[in-house]
């Protein structure tokens, strides 16, 4: 009984059809009679093989460079069965396999689709019965807020779960759904813990007994709402993740079966690829009417000084060229990077993000390039850089004013051919990435004073664009106020968003925001929290707590050993943008460390940035020892 493969890989898509009871894939040199084109990847890459029963079973080779995932997750070095037509993600390929049953003569055996109704009173029959009226039930559902709802409620008919949540991950936000017994549909607390596991690992997550587990009894959240069992499985079509279905337990003594997440597992499937056929349908629509032209929200504005940036981007998008962003700390340049990717013809492709503040320098160039197995010390096995990663999409290189100078030439060929060589290896990778990256330092003062390279400085800055800072757009600061309000009620678990009062807006349109967007958000999620859910005030605002000095102001702080911080002398401020722009962030340094106590974790916090980021900008201004 031959098996039929159908193969989805960088070089397009095709059918093959192997008659072995046993066979491997691999990469385009490996010699397997099913090869992949990989990236970085020649050997084998994984074994198909046929039980005594006829099923097929696979088995994927240790070391690999990527994670080989089907719908329940992870395929290990172990066999494990495997059900016709699923669907495996090998890296960047996608391989579904069939079975491919002989014909016996002229003859086709037809089957009453009544048979395959289990009888009544069945153990089957009740949840086969579910699910069958479940599949015909999306089949008719437009949109997922009728889909995802259906779902669920199958879901609680045919396992023991008292409680079912899904969130779906789309346009740069999540859409949240609440069930729990009998049709109750308020939102209730999960344990975030599990949801955050599978979204990290892209794998099933099953507690079927939380008492009994020593990992899930510690979580906060399966304490306080009395949580017996849960399980957490990723919701996965089109060969990307699409959300995350959880289910829960809060009876005494109530547990979740392997059955009940087969049953889990199998409703996902059906209601991944409704979803999935929604949004392929949707994107081919959007094609037909233009819709790469329709605004992404990071470029709704109201205010004039955003009126140049917006039309840029707009224009920039749909080309290649590199895009150079510039402008204050916080003020959304990585938003408007997402933005580019996007509105452009890589949309569908990734978008890999890199601080080069945050990376230190000794592990910049494995993070990038990559490298190969025992190129140095603790290399244990081979690992794509982020370049690869991005291979047919984007790749954003934030603060790539902080960037090392040898570091930099490396860069400038990447720009120029295209081309990557990882650490230890003999063969340069070809990657079809689009660069774009930002700083808010002075990168023509750093040219002038051999701190960055100059040729790369001009390879970037094909196209270039000025983000404004937030007081120079207060018409938006009300419409921004209001998305971070939606995002603090999401997290938090709110019903409804809280409502911001003219006299909190009023106090908001007086601040300097120094911090722009990104101390806003801070600002506003943090009065959130302390409104409880209720309309957010002017008093729930926490202004004062670290706020920076105006320009040319003398300030005292008390330093976080004891006495008084180190004042800012009143000539700080004057010469150059760059140097005015060092000097206050030098000085809100001190005062968001002397306001922590010392502590760099809570310091980094209130200056709106990782703490590894943190502690690196202490020691290059001299605050702190390396």
């Amino acid at each position: 009984m031959p098996v039929s493969l159908e193969v989805t890989d960088r070089s397009g898509s095709r059918e093959v059809e192997i008659d072995a009871d046993t066979f491997w894939i691999g990469g385009t040199k490996s010699g397997c009679p099913v090869t992949l084109d990989l990236p970085s990847v020649f050997g084998r890459v994984l074994e198909v093989a046929r039980d005594e029963r006829g099923r097929l079973r696979v088995r994927a080779e240790p070391g690999l460079p990527f994670p080989i995932r089907c719908a329940t997750g992870n395929v290990g070095g172990r066999f494990e069965n495997f059900l016709d037509g699923d669907v495996l993600n090998v890296g960047p390929a996608l391989v579904k396999l069939r079975y491919r049953a002989e014909h016996q003569g002229d003859a086709i055996q037809e089957i009453d689709p009544g048979a395959l109704a289990p009888a009544p009173g069945s153990p089957v029959g009740a949840w086969y019965q579910t699910f069958m009226e479940m599949a015909d039930h999306l089949e008719g559902l437009k949109s997922q807020e009728q889909m995802v709802p259906a779902a669920m409620a199958a879901i609680l008919r045919a396992t023991g779960a008292d409680r079912v949540h899904v969130v779906l991950d789309q346009d740069d936000a999540a859409q949240s759904f609440f069930m729990a017994r009998p049709d109750d549909r308020r939102p209730f607390r999960i344990s975030r813990s599990l949801v955050d596991q599978v979204r990290e690992s892209g794998r099933v997550v099953h507690v079927p007994i939380a008492a009994s587990d020593p990992v899930a009894r510690t979580f906060h959240s399966v304490r306080s709402e009395g949580i017996s069992a849960a399980v957490a499985l990723p919701i996965q079509a089109l060969g990307k993740t699409l959300g995350v279905i959880y289910a829960d337990c809060t009876r005494d003594g109530a547990t979740l079966s392997a059955e009940d997440l087969q049953r889990v597992a199998f409703c996902s499937r059906i209601l991944a690829t409704a979803l999935g056929n929604r949004v392929l349908v949707r994107s081919l629509l959007d094609r037909e009417n233009g819709a790469a032209n329709v605004p992404h929200w990071a470029l709704e504005t109201a205010s004039p000084a955003c009126a140049e940036f917006v039309q840029r981007v707009k224009l920039y998008a749909p080309a290649d060229y590199t895009v150079l962003l510039r402008g204050e700390t916080g003020t959304g340049k990585e938003v408007i990077a997402r933005a580019l990717h996007d509105l452009s013809r890589r949309s569908k492709g990734p978008f890999v993000p890199v601080n080069c503040a945050a990376i230190p320098e000794q592990l910049m160039e494995s993070m990038l390039f990559g490298h190969e197995k025992g190129s140095f010390t603790g290399a244990v096995q081979a690992r794509r850089g982020h370049f690869e990663e991005a291979h047919g999409g984007t790749i954003f290189l934030d603060e790539i004013g902080d960037m090392a100078i040898d570091l930099q030439a490396k860069i400038l060929r990447v720009l120029q051919d295209r081309v990557v060589m990882p650490i230890g290896g003999r063969r340069q990778i070809r990657v079809d990435v689009r660069i774009l990256a930002a700083t808010h330092q002075d990168l023509e003062r750093m040219v002038q004073e051999g701190r960055f390279r100059e040729d790369l400085y001009y390879r970037l800055r094909e196209l270039e664009i000025l983000l404004p800072p937030l007081r120079e757009r207060p018409e938006d600061l009300g419409m921004l106020a209001a998305r971070f309000l939606a995002e603090a009620a999401e997290e938090l678990g709110y019903s409804e968003v809280q409502a911001l009062s003219p006299e909190a807006h009023a106090r908001l349109l007086s601040e300097p925001w120094r911090g722009n967007i990104r101390e806003l958000r801070h600002v506003i999620k943090g009065a959130a929290l302390r409104a409880g859910g209720g309309a957010l005030l002017a008093s729930h605002l926490d202004l004062d707590r670290a706020r920076l000095p105006s320009p040319g102001a003398v300030v005292t702080s008390t330093s976080a050993t004891g006495g008084e911080a180190p004042k800012a002398p009143a000539d700080a401020v004057l010469g150059t943008w760059k140097e005015r722009l060092e000097a206050q962030e030098k000085d809100a340094l001190q005062r968001t460390l002397a306001a922590a106590g010392g502590n760099l974790t809570r310091a980094a916090e209130m200056f709106g940035v990782p703490r590894t980021t943190y502690r690196e900008k202490l020691v290059r201004h001299g605050l702190i020892e390396a």
